[in-house]
């Protein structure tokens, strides 16, 4: 008998990928462009003068331009001390190790400081006049709360007086710098050649904050500084006194410790709301 011969099976179709959905190709953009993932560039098309890559190129350069700009506006003075070719290396390894998580353009740049801190130690200042400028911005959005006035003490009897403990205005802010970023804060600003940087043995402290609608820095002298940051831990004012007195001449701390005290007040450093222990 003749072989019998199997009939040919026709070759299986494969089924062609299901079209990715749009939330899909959103993520797969994003991920292209934040963290140079290539894969949507297989969803993309050449056009008759050049290929994807190139053109996709194009979005990618755009976007990270358009954080280094924001770095640049929110660090302007930092920006100036720099110069364009070192604050655009500095900017794009940012951009590269801290990606935005916020849709808020606002606080990109938030962790700039801590990034300089732990990426260059061996430039201080950046980090601090980075942190002197965040401050500043932050003043700037900070709540409005209504500050304590004089005549808000002066209704509070003085056999209280000791108990009495105060707030921080929203805005307020105190930096412990290690370098001179203030002194190059302040030259900067004023369009002054920068001194020389200088690392300090003991920090110096500097308070922001705003005052009615412009924000303000300053220094804070030892005392003062010690003061504003026991008060800040929740030291009621005769615990104060105390600590001045240790600090320097016993029998004028009571004074000083005023002195200090209404300082704050006149500049819009204290919320009304003080309280007694």
């Amino acid at each position: 008998m003749p072989p019998t011969i199997a009939p040919e099976k026709k070759a299986e179709r494969a089924e062609p990928a299901p079209a990715p959905t749009l939330s899909e190709m959103q993520a797969a953009f994003q991920r292209a462009v934040m963290q140079s993932d290539d894969a949507v560039l297989n969803e993309l098309l050449d056009n008759s003068r050049t290929d994807r890559t190139v053109l996709f190129g194009v979005y990618r350069h755009a976007y990270v331009a358009r954080l280094v700009e924001v770095l640049r506006n929110d660090h302007p003075l930092l920006y100036a001390y720099l110069g364009d070719e070192a604050f655009n290396e500095i900017a794009k390894a940012y951009v590269a190790a801290c990606p935005s998580r916020n849709q808020n353009a606002r606080w990109f740049s938030h962790r700039l400081p801590d990034f300089l801190s732990e990426t260059r130690t061996d430039a201080a200042q950046l980090g601090e006049l980075a942190a002197l400028e965040r401050a500043l911005n932050d003043a700037f959005d900070a709540p409005d709360t209504e500050p304590l006035a004089l005549s808000d003490l002066a209704a509070v009897p003085p056999e209280r007086w000791s108990d009495l403990v105060f707030c921080p205005h929203p805005s307020a802010r105190r930096l412990a710098l290690m370098s001179n970023a203030h002194g190059l804060w302040l030259a900067l600003k004023n369009n002054e050649t920068p001194p020389a940087v200088e690392t300090r043995a003991r920090p110096e402290s500097i308070i922001v904050w705003r005052h009615q609608t412009t924000p303000k820095v300053r220094r804070m002298p030892d005392e003062e500084a010690m003061m504003w940051a026991e008060a800040m831990n929740g030291v009621p004012f005769g615990g104060l006194c105390e600590l001045v007195a240790i600090f320097d001449d016993p029998e004028s701390a009571p004074l000083r410790a005023a002195q200090h005290l209404q300082g704050w007040i006149l500049s819009g450093l204290l919320v009304n709301s003080v309280c007694e222990d």
